[in-house]
């Protein structure tokens, strides 16, 4: 069977499916949350560690894929992945408790990984820095569907099949990437680096990346923003569905109209740096991301019972956040095509390592108010813009 080119339409929706595992297992049963409290008899704080737990796992998880894709190669890699993120699923419908729920997730996590790290890894070895970025753009304008509807998907299913059904679309969603990966993927690692799994190799490589300049402000910018997205992600079912009312089967669409947010950022990053150069589309990326949090703020003090003013600032603060991940990402990949895998999984631990550990500190503090969830978006959008202006585009100027 013929496999797919890497300058083919159908090889950036392959990897955009991929690396689509993410969002979907991240977005689509956040309408089941309330669902999760009442069946398990826990509390929001410990269903949301099904989430948190997640994403933690798949930050430190990449840390153990980058060498092993340097080392085996961006195929095999990929498959043992998905062959665990079926499994896990499969384990995830037969849970009895939160707390097997919970290590289910966490299996779950180390299975998705490679659907993070490979498809980054890939792009770095086929493209050059201003292609992966466009690359990385497109990549995100087409997975940004996945978000956008996951939630809507996943309110059905859970008023319709209740929560199990959600995790068997994701053994179903598994089992096709699997076979397609078998038959249609040719491997794109020029050649093996058989010292990439050795520890001090690996201590060496993530050292070096940290003294890369470059990489930490790149990799950190990306990591802030996208903190402020992923804490809406956490908890917008409980301030959305519990707090403000909208019916589970119509979070998803609250929930898409704010992803949309951020395929638009993915579709003007490209052409905003073509016109303005890097420095200045970052500046207008992190820039959306204070003034989201901002008017976030203002908007939820006048009306603390309309939807419209958690989301419509949301929309803002992820056009920023589209606009950012994707050139920082090129960026902090782009000085290391000899470890690119390992580049890649570090980036991504910042990313979402940053998120979880945020996420996990939100939690506790929802208790009746949207406040806390404002607060961290802010915060965060300030934190963005200044690390940004501070430690990045003045050595962007200089460059």
């Amino acid at each position: 069977m013929r496999q797919l080119v890497h300058t083919s339409v159908s090889f950036t929706l392959f990897l955009s499916a991929v690396v689509a595992l993410g969002p979907l297992s991240t977005d689509m049963y956040l309408a089941s949350f309330p669902t999760l409290v009442g069946e398990f008899q826990t509390t929001i704080s410990e269903v949301q560690l099904t989430l948190s737990l997640f994403v933690v796992g798949i930050a430190v998880f990449q840390l153990v894929y980058g060498p092993l894709t340097d080392r085996f190669g961006r195929k095999p890699v990929l498959l043992m992945g998905l062959a665990i993120f079926i499994v896990s699923s499969l384990g995830c419908i037969l849970a009895t408790s939160i707390y097997q729920l919970i290590l289910y997730r966490v299996l779950q996590s180390f299975g998705i990984c490679a659907g993070i790290v490979v498809p980054r890894a890939m792009v770095r070895d086929l493209y050059e820095r201003e292609q992966a970025a466009r690359q990385f753009s497109r990549m995100g304008s087409i997975m940004g569907l996945a978000p956008a509807i996951a939630p809507i998907i996943g309110g059905y299913i859970t008023v319709y099949f209740s929560w199990h059904g959600i995790f068997v679309f994701f053994i179903g969603y598994g089992v096709l990437l699997f076979g397609f990966t078998m038959m249609k993927i040719r491997e794109s690692l020029p050649e093996k680096n058989h010292f990439a799994i050795k520890p001090i190799h690996i201590v060496t490589n993530y050292r070096d990346l940290f003294r890369n300049h470059a990489f930490v402000g790149y990799a950190i910018t990306a990591a802030l923003c996208f903190s402020g997205m992923f804490a809406f992600i956490s908890g917008s079912s409980f301030v959305l569905i519990q707090l403000i009312g909208v019916p589970a089967e119509n979070f998803g669409y609250y929930f898409g109209t704010v992803v949309l947010g951020y395929i638009t950022g993915t579709f003007l990053g490209p052409k905003l740096s073509a016109w303005l150069g890097v420095r200045r589309t970052l500046q207008v990326g992190t820039g959306l991301t204070l003034w989201g949090g901002a008017l976030m703020l203002v908007w939820w003090s006048f009306f603390p019972s309309s939807a419209f003013a958690i989301v419509v600032p949301m929309i803002f603060y992820n056009m920023g956040v589209g606009i950012v991940v994707p050139q920082c990402q090129a960026g902090a990949l782009a000085p290391f095509p000899e470890k690119a895998g390992a580049a890649s999984a570090m980036a991504g631990f910042l990313l979402l390592g940053f998120s979880g550990v945020i996420s996990m500190a939100v939690a506790p503090f929802y208790s009746g108010s949207a406040l806390p969830l404002v607060l961290v978006i802010l915060a965060l959008g300030v934190t963005t813009f200044t690390w940004y202006s501070v430690f990045l585009s003045r050595k962007l100027e200089l460059a």
